[in-house]
């Protein structure tokens, strides 16, 4: 499969154990981060690619053994050892019973002694296809390990793991004494994958198909997506429930894709939404529930038999009713004045409407409509009803003025609008108000004939705070004869608008550099135009908004900043889409960052020379300060390995010897002191009393 790529990089292309060591030796890039995961089921140390067993060396390594500890202790504990199970039936109970049935199937193996030899032939992961990211198969293969106790931590514990390598030979395990692999984890955090969205949905009678995208990790990354865990809420069920424990992602080019199929109950509404997973387990952003219903459209009945006749209060519409199913969200019914097409939605009436009055007319045209049925989440029958023509002419007569001195002001979240009749006429019947979104724009009827002398209108459906609207009057006489339209008026309606927020806020430390990504709003929201980051120091007391400041003094454009942080600091942050008007959406979920702390150097330009006290050491302080001191170390010529003379303050640079002796000489270094650990050494300087 084409996920094979990337998810194989991210599980076998794993840091050497036989390259760990306590201190860092200088290279040109970062080390590789200790391939140690939390995990639902505790936590996973994957340290090699072949299994370890000290009986069948296939390599150096053998073996490795695990250690743990509170984060900031230093009191180490062993849990266990890496290694292979020993027989078929530690296998099975490691693995799972239904590992060894699907390796049988997989081989084409005829009995479980065949798939146990094939075990013991094959000890490397590669062999094993997409059965090697089941990590209780690799732990049973011998090149994984569960920390099962840290599966009942409290969210927010930290443990620190050492990893100790075992090799082949007493020789590589002396060279190899006092290194290590070491890594500090943090329980009951999401995973930080890409959330996914839905791209595809499709409910016929009886079979549902949900498609869900993912941006799709390089493969360098230490965790990729590789599960979906698809969750389902059915008819009647007052919750979701898991529908998918483990879909399988499959690559194209820079995307996941998530496939899901089932079987529905005919004529039902459901909801879904998907969980990404990491290969070990840990779950990430979810997506948006997306609604489904299981109706083909291409079967289900649509509005017929529609006839259309001329009134003197309109043009009344009839048709049969539709059959009685609970999956119909209404009738549309649409209009034109070309027999050839351009019609228009019209108005939506409920489902069970069997007819339908079109007051809202101009006298001597002809009119056609179309009716189409609509099914629950926007789907629609693919063919509309036949077509109904009627043509609304009044008797003769001299058609009313057009209204005058028309206005329009917001009122609250609506439009009201006033005007003044034309002249006085006996023979009137209604004004009726149209509505469109420029001067050039076709204009519609919002309102209800407005009978008598009602000369005032209030339009609660302009809903675009954003737009301006033009509306026009126009007034009907009892003869159905109609004025031309008034001068036209525009206003804009004050309802605030609810800005669409961002989605996905990522957020990752290079260096101090701290570099945040979010998706674009402006595709979900057109009035979106720039973002607003806010940030405040990571705290486990902050809670809601608390603490936040704006992080620049204008709206960002783009979907990316970067900023600065302080080594060793976590930081919070949240971003907001702002529209035209300078509207501000609600915050993106909260993105958590932390900068890797300095790393700890010895001090620079150290010298000795004899004063007549003994031996005068002075140095300079490093680059990056000290929180503890400096621990300095001599030896005697003869001597081998020094031993700490003194520790000294941080903020000292000179020290004398006076237990020096006259004569003789002296080898020194110099160390820097951190709040847990210790720098390298200085190169070593002599000087002779």
């Amino acid at each position: 499969m084409k996920l094979t790529y990337f998810l194989f990089a991210a599980l076998l292309a794993l840091p050497v154990v036989a390259q760990a060591q306590t201190k860092p030796a200088a290279s040109k890039g970062p080390a590789p981060e200790p391939p140690i995961y939390p995990a639902p089921e505790g936590v996973w140390v994957v340290i090699s690619g072949s299994a370890l067993n000290p009986d069948k060396p296939s390599g150096r390594l053998v073996g490795a053994r695990v250690f743990r500890a509170d984060a900031g202790s230093n009191s180490y504990k062993e849990l266990g050892q890496i290694r292979e199970a020993a027989t078929l039936a530690d296998f099975r109970a490691i693995a799972g019973p239904q590992a060894i049935d699907a390796l049988k199937a997989t081989q084409k193996l005829a009995s479980d002694e065949a798939a146990w030899a094939f075990i013991q032939a094959h000890p490397n992961v590669r062999d094993y296809g997409l059965q090697a990211l089941d990590m209780p198969f690799r732990q049973a293969l011998g090149t994984a390990f569960l920390d099962a106790s840290a599966k009942d931590a409290k969210p927010g514990t930290r443990y620190a793991y050492r990893v100790q390598p075992l090799y082949a030979t007493a020789e590589l395990n002396r060279a190899a004494e006092g290194k290590f692999f070491e890594k500090t984890v943090e329980m009951g955090r999401l995973s930080p994958l890409p959330r996914p969205r839905t791209s595809y949905v499709r409910g016929l009678d009886s079979v549902m198909t949900v498609r869900w995208v993912a941006r799709a990790q390089p493969a360098s990354d230490p965790l990729t997506t590789v599960y979906g865990r698809v969750w389902r809420q059915g008819p009647g069920e007052r919750g979701f429930t898991l529908a998918a424990d483990r879909l399988l992602a499959s690559r194209e080019r820079d995307s996941l894709y998530f496939n899901f199929d089932e079987r529905v109950r005919p004529e039902s509404l459901y909801r879904y939404y998907l969980q990404p997973l990491d290969f070990v387990g840990n779950p990430g952003p979810a997506s948006d529930t997306t609604y489904a219903l299981s109706v083909d459209p291409r079967r289900t009945a649509l509005v017929t038999g529609v006839s259309a006749r001329d009134t003197a209060a309109g043009i009344a519409l009839a048709w049969p009713a539709l059959p009685a199913k609970g999956y119909w969200a209404g009738i549309e019914i649409q209009r034109s004045r070309d027999a050839r097409g351009s019609y228009v939605r019209f108005d939506t009436i409920p489902a069970s409407a069997t007819s339908y009055l079109d007051t809202r007319l101009l006298p001597n045209v002809a009119y056609h409509y179309r009716l189409r049925a609509l099914l629950l989440g926007g789907r629609t029958p693919d063919v509309a009803s036949a077509t109904a023509m009627a043509s609304h002419r009044p008797t003769a007569g001299r058609p009313p003025l057009a209204p005058v001195a028309l206005t329009g002001e917001p009122e609250g979240r609506h439009v009201r609008l006033r005007w003044q009749p034309g002249a006085p006429d006996l023979n009137h019947d209604a004004y009726f108000v149209y509505r469109g979104t420029s001067r050039q724009d076709s204009l519609v009827v919002v309102s209800p004939a407005l009978h008598g002398n009602i000369t005032t209108f209030l339009d609660t459906a302009a809903a675009n705070g954003r737009r301006q609207y033009t509306y026009v009057v126009q007034a009907v006489n009892k003869n159905n004869q109609a004025s031309p339209f008034s001068e036209p008026v525009d206003v804009q309606p004050r309802r605030p608008m609810t800005v669409v927020s961002p989605l996905g806020l990522q957020a990752y430390a290079d260096g101090t550099a701290l570099r945040l990504s979010w998706d674009d709003a402006a595709r979900r929201d057109a009035a979106v135009v720039a973002y607003r980051l806010y940030r405040r120091p990571a705290s486990a007391d902050a809670t809601g908004k608390a603490g936040f400041k704006p992080l620049t003094d204008n709206a960002v454009r783009g979907t990316s900043y970067e900023d600065e942080g302080q080594p060793g600091e976590a930081y919070q942050y949240a971003v907001a889409a702002v529209d035209a008007l300078g509207n501000e959406s609600a915050w993106s979920p909260v993105a958590t960052v932390r900068v890797p702390a300095a790393p700890l150097l010895p001090p620079s330009r150290v010298n000795a020379r004899p004063v007549s006290t003994g031996l005068e050491l002075s140095w300079t302080h490093p680059a990056v300060a000290v929180p503890k001191g400096y621990a300095l170390y001599r030896r005697a010529r003869q001597e081998a390995k020094p031993l700490r003379l003194a520790t000294l303050a941080p903020a000292q640079t000179r020290y004398v010897d006076q237990t020096a002796k006259p004569g003789t000489l002296y080898i020194y270094s110099l160390s820097a002191l951190g709040a847990a650990q210790e720098s390298a050494r200085t190169p070593e300087i002599s000087a002779r009393r």
